[in-house]
């Protein structure tokens, strides 16, 4: 489970806002083209696939309509669903993926912002805060105190700023809701490094 989450912190590391952000480190052909008894094989092989998965589900979902509703992280190649805290750290690269969007439009096209959107970027802050929840059972996997300390302290955090930028969405106040929006990316940011070392029994 460690090489999953190692696969994912890189690519949350060397995240743009553009829909390519999460390009899998290996082909979609050489996960395609496995024969399901190899991903049995090993423990090792099932984490290398698991990896691929993710990282190809973290793909396909920033290309889609940034407010979508988030689906349930599966492994698309067989239908089984991800392990306990995989799939939650999926989702949360996700989310984190989704406001880095939705700060950019707020940013560059506020002009063009009508209530309608407002509305769908203040449910969508509901999914950020959600978030939280999966952050609280990855964090569970950190066994140093101090660093589950800070973990725990980022993701109240996280979920307090969410709720303060409920005001500037009301207002239709695009700088004030880019400050929150930096200000969480930043947790989220935080949250991550704190997962560097997170055992293999996760």
């Amino acid at each position: 489970m460690k090489n999953v989450f190692s696969s994912l912190l890189a690519i949350s590391a060397s995240f743009s806002p553009c829909s390519q952000a999460f390009a899998p480190s290996r082909s979609t052909g050489d996960c395609s083209s496995r024969a399901p008894t190899q991903l049995s094989a090993t423990a090792s092989s099932r984490r290398d696939f698991l990896s691929t998965s993710i990282v190809a589900a973290a793909s396909a979902a920033t290309s889609s309509l940034i407010l979508s509703p988030l689906p349930s992280v599966a492994d698309v190649s067989d239908g089984n669903a991800l392990p306990q805290g995989a799939a939650q750290f999926s989702r949360v690269i996700k989310v984190r993926a989704q406001l880095k969007s939705v700060a950019k439009r707020v940013a560059e096209q506020s002009s063009e912002i009508d209530k309608a959107e407002w509305d769908k970027i203040d449910n969508f802050l509901r999914t950020v805060y959600s978030s939280g929840e999966d952050m609280k059972v990855i964090a569970k996997g950190i066994y140093d105190p101090a660093k589950k300390t800070k973990a725990d302290g980022d993701i109240k955090l996280l979920q307090s700023l969410v709720q303060a930028a409920q005001k500037p969405v009301s207002n239709k106040d695009a700088a004030g809701f880019g400050v929150v929006a930096a200000k969480a990316d930043g947790l989220f940011e935080d949250f991550f490094d704190l997962l560097r070392d997170i055992p293999d029994e996760l």
